[in-house]
């Protein structure tokens, strides 16, 4: 008998492979706390264009979805698919505006994300540890990122 969704080990590859994502993140975040302030610019616009790599690469994953889900209407591809490009869109922004309210923008779009992977996998079957991953890779990210935003 197969463990229920909210049971299924998130895999082994995706799991390190999203925890080594977050390094950049906790390096780049605690550097901000414990070196000089004259390192605080270029460490500040590491984390900024890393935030918004990898935003652009959730939003991606909605795209990823919509191009292979069986179950998707085309009225509902298109949605998920013009979804998958605002993360990209607000990412840009963010590094368009000051630093740390470019964070906290990119920061707050993080969480906005996270809720539409939320409302994706309640209309779509999505592997049941995908949501467990995500949510607990976003508390990092968010932390991370507020933690410089308001410092």
């Amino acid at each position: 008998m197969a463990p229920p969704p909210e049971r299924v080990p998130v895999p082994t590859v995706p799991l390190w492979l999203g925890a080594g994502g977050l390094i950049p993140f906790v390096v780049l975040t605690g550097g901000l706390w414990v070196t000089p302030p004259e390192y605080h610019p270029t460490l500040l616009d590491w984390l900024r264009t890393y935030a918004a790599v990898i935003l652009s690469f959730i939003g991606a994953v909605h795209w990823g979805i919509a191009l292979v889900h069986r179950e998707m209407t085309e009225p509902d591809r298109a949605v998920v698919m013009g979804w998958s490009v605002v993360p990209s869109l607000v990412a840009w922004v963010g590094l368009l505006m000051p630093p740390r309210t470019g964070l906290a923008l990119t920061a707050a779009m993080f969480v906005v994300h996270f809720t539409m992977d939320r409302t994706l996998a309640t209309r779509f079957v999505l592997p049941g540890w995908y949501l467990r991953l995500r949510g607990g890779l976003t508390v990092v990210v968010v932390t991370c990122l507020a933690m410089v935003a308001i410092r």
